[in-house]
This record gives C-alpha cells, structure tokens and sequence, in this order.
C-alpha cells in the first residue's frame, strides 16, 4: 500500500505500518451499521447481522490493494485480509453460532477467465482462523452477468436479478449462514444471492464483507 520493500523473506502481505493504519469500520460490535441497513432493505428475512471490514474509497491506498486482489492474479490478499479480519472480528462474538460459510460464488466462465474467486479466498481465512467450514456447492452463479462496477443505479439491481441459483435447499435446513463478499456497494448482488437463498427453509443468514463502498 505504500509502495515499501517488505522483503521477499517475509511472510507478510502488507507492511506492519499499513495493517495499523487500513480503514477499519469497526462494525463487528455495531448493529444498524450502513452495512446493515443497506442489505435489510432487501427485506431478507431472517438476517441476523451483517459488517464490513474496511470502508473503500477510490484514489485511496486501499483502492490499489482490492484492484491487485482482483484482477492481479493476487487472491493471497483476499486469504490475508479475510484471516486478519476474522482475528478482529471473533473479540466481538461476531461469528458466533455460524455453521456454514458460503462466498459469493463466480460465473464458471468469469472463474476460468480470473482463475479463482476472491470471496472463497476471503473465506478461506475466516474459516482457517473460526474452524467454521466452507461450502461452494449449494449456492451457483447460473447466470454469468456483466461487471456490478460497470453498471449504475437500478442497473445494478437487473443486473444480477436472477443471477443466482441454489442446489439441494433440504441440506441447508435451519442452518445459520454466513455470506462472504468482497465488496458491497449498494449490495444488489448479495441481496441477490440471498434472495436465492430463501429455498433454503428455516435458515438464517448473515453477510461478511471486507470492503464498504461509501
């Protein structure tokens, strides 16, 4: 993030002075957050809590950061960020009665395309750090949409409308589900897959992000 050597010994991703200073929004511990409140406007039922991480503001260092995670065939960022936000967030109780972990799955030719999807990257450092499980096979993106990024406005809502499909609902029966995602601007496509989710009967839900968009 600020452009320092950090060495090739080191098993660090970013410097100890950027790790200090990344923008944590401390959502772990506040409910009615704007992550929060931008998702229960879907009116899912049943979620249980929802947070960010970090807040993203373009022409920022962090900005860089979540461009290399991305597209930069970097994913051992999102694996860095996703276990560094797990060790803060479970002080807070925040992964709490969680049995499931589901990221928000890629389109099978955006998968082939980029080569691995950032959000099960994130989730696999929540996971290594809470024990919590991963699953990718109930939830798939059954249609493979143009970039949210690209889109604006209620663009974004058609955009992924339907995007999202679910397999085997009777297996996710009364589980508590956590839904990971890189980042949530106006979190059309996390209500979108939780909208899916709905087949999943008795379920109840909450959403990991590591980054809010302002």
């Amino acid at each position: 993030m600020c452009g320092k050597y950090i060495g090739e010994q080191s098993k660090e991703i970013i410097c100890p002075d950027c790790l200090r200073i990344l923008p944590r929004t401390e959502q772990d511990t506040l409910r009615q957050n704007i992550t929060e409140m931008t998702l229960t406007e879907s009116k899912v039922m049943h979620l249980n809590r929802a947070a960010a991480f970090l807040f993203y503001e373009k022409e920022t260092p962090i900005q860089g950061l979540i461009h290399k995670m991305k597209y930069a065939d970097q994913p051992e960022i999102a694996y860095f960020l996703g276990r560094q936000a797990a060790l803060e967030f479970q002080y807070a109780d925040f992964f709490d009665g969680i049995d499931i972990i589901i990221p928000v799955p890629l389109h099978l030719k955006r998968l082939r395309e980029r080569g691995y999807n950032q959000s099960e990257y994130i989730a696999r450092g929540i996971s290594d750090v809470t024990g919590i499980p991963i699953d990718t096979t109930h939830v798939v993106r059954s249609r493979n949409t143009p970039k949210q990024a690209l889109q604006k406005g209620d663009e974004r809502k058609q955009n992924v409308s339907e995007a999202f499909t679910v397999n085997h609902p009777e297996q996710m029966y009364h589980k508590h589900i956590l839904l990971v995602d890189d980042l949530i601007t106006t979190g059309e496509t996390a209500k979108a897959c939780l909208h899916a989710m709905k087949k999943f009967r008795g379920a109840s839900f909450s959403v990991f992000s590591l980054c809010k968009a302002s």
